[in-house]
Parts: structure tokens; sequence; C-alpha cells
């Protein structure tokens, strides 16, 4: 038993060595706690510094929605206005052409002939055309066809036999397909 209590005692001996260089050890990890401690420090000023940055972007973020959605709104009522102009002018001739026809009707066909061509001048002017004249070739993209008619022509087949409703383009974009009746051969 004296065997292990050697071992023992060597073994707290061979302990105690390095217990009294310890504090010689505990010098360079009390500077790399110090190290440590320092840049945690450095780590929250960045953090707190990246964290003061999103707000602020976040902020200019919702100013720059909050803008952007008053520019839609505005510009959406100009073009409501712009639009609604040219059907003012047309509600005007309205009124005149019934107030001159009020004692006789017959007046107001020319009456409602020159509304109707001073509205197209209107529509005309907002780059919008009219489609489905009646002649024209019949095409899908364009017309919408509600009915076909038989023809024995064989040069107005697949055209427009009536218009039922007029249809209109600007530049390339279809505003409202036109409504019609096709010859068919």
């Amino acid at each position: 038993m004296r065997d292990d209590d050697t071992t023992l005692t060597s073994d707290v001996v061979g302990d105690e060595t390095p217990t009294d260089s310890a504090p010689e050890t505990e010098t360079p990890e009390l500077s790399e706690v110090e190290v440590l401690r320092a840049e945690l420090e450095q780590a929250q000023l960045e953090a707190a510094d990246f964290k003061n940055r999103f707000l602020r972007a976040r902020a200019d973020l919702e100013n720059y929605r909050r803008r952007a959605a008053g520019d839609v709104t505005r510009a959406r009522e100009s073009g409501l206005d712009s639009a609604i102009l040219p059907l003012l002018a047309v509600y005007d001739d309205l009124g005149r052409a019934l107030g001159f026809s009020s004692g006789d009707p017959a007046q107001l066909i020319p009456g409602l002939e020159a509304v109707r061509e001073g509205l197209k001048r209107n529509v005309e002017a907002l780059g919008i055309t009219e489609i489905g004249l009646k002649g024209e070739p019949f095409n899908p993209d364009l017309h919408e066809a509600l009915t076909a008619v038989p023809t024995q022509d064989e040069s107005t087949a697949n055209t427009i036999a009536e218009v039922v409703q007029t249809g209109f383009v600007k530049g390339e974009r279809l505003v409202r397909p036109a409504r019609v009746v096709v010859f068919q051969g």
C-alpha cells in the first residue's frame, strides 16, 4: 500500500508543481480575458452601429414607399383627369344639342352627329383609333364574331358584314374588341 501512497503523494506533488507555476499561467489568461472583453466591447459597439444603420435604412425605405404611393396616386388622378376632360366636352355638346332641338326633334339628329364627331376627334387626340369597320377583313385578334352570315360573293368572304359595337386600339394595344357579324363564304 505504501507504493500506492507514494504514487498518490507523487501525483499530488506533481500537481503542486504546476500550481506553483499557475500564477505565471494566470497572467497570460487574464490578459487573454481582457483582450476578449475588449473585442466583445468592440463587437457590441459595431452591433449597435449596424442596428442604427438598419433602423435608418428601414425608415428611409418606409419614407420612399410612402412617397412612391403618393406619386402613383397623383399620376392616376392626373390620368383620370386627362381622360375625363374630353368626355366633359361631349357632355357640354350634348347639352347644347338638346337645347337647340327642344322645339323640333328633327334638329336633334345633326346635333348628335356633331357631338359624335367631336367625341371621335377627342378620342383620336388621345391616340385611340377605331377598328372594326364594315368591309374590313375579319381579324380574331381584334374582332369578336357574334355570328356569321352566308355570302355568295367570294370577295366579301371573311370580311365584316355588320358592326354591332365599334372596337378601339391604342397603338398596338387592343382597348376593346369590335363586336361584328362576319360574312362566311
